[in-house]
């Protein structure tokens, strides 16, 4: 296999309108990866009143909630103009699942947004076999 394909990628979160105070999750087996690059897509802020929302990313043994500990402090994604927040976790020595967390202000309307996120798993240990295992479900890889 060539090493360009020796990647994953999947949806966490499709791209979705978040009203104030709401936030969207999403669990990443990491097993048989050494490295993950998160990337999530944020809109623009409807106005400068709003406020970005929260980012944090946990990991954890297990897909209980309750066990995931925080990797990263939480960061505001300041969203003035639409922009990717990209995350890069070098997963040797970590717990093998991770999870993303977004999370809007509560204090206006004006802090609704559209996100997404997705996440790129690399150096496997065993590489997709083709194009269809790379992608999740009903996702299309094309290499030229």
């Amino acid at each position: 296999m060539l090493p360009f394909r020796q990647i994953t990628y999947s949806q966490l979160a499709a791209a979705q309108a978040m009203t104030a105070a709401a936030t969207v999750t999403a669990n990443i087996d990491t097993n048989g990866s050494d490295y993950a690059t998160v990337i999530i897509n944020l809109s623009s802020e409807a106005n400068t009143s709003a406020v970005g929302p929260t980012i944090s990313l946990l990991e954890a043994d297990t897909t209980d909630v309750s066990n995931f500990a925080t990797i990263t402090a939480d960061i505001t994604g300041d969203a003035v103009d639409a922009k990717p927040i990209l995350y890069g976790v070098d997963l040797r020595g970590r717990k093998r699942y991770l999870r993303v967390s977004i999370t809007t202000a509560t204090h206006t309307t004006n802090d609704v947004m559209t996100v997404g996120a997705g996440v790129i798993l690399s150096h496997l240990k065993s590489g997709p076999s083709g194009t269809t295992g790379i992608v999740s479900t009903n996702g299309v890889a094309r290499f030229v």
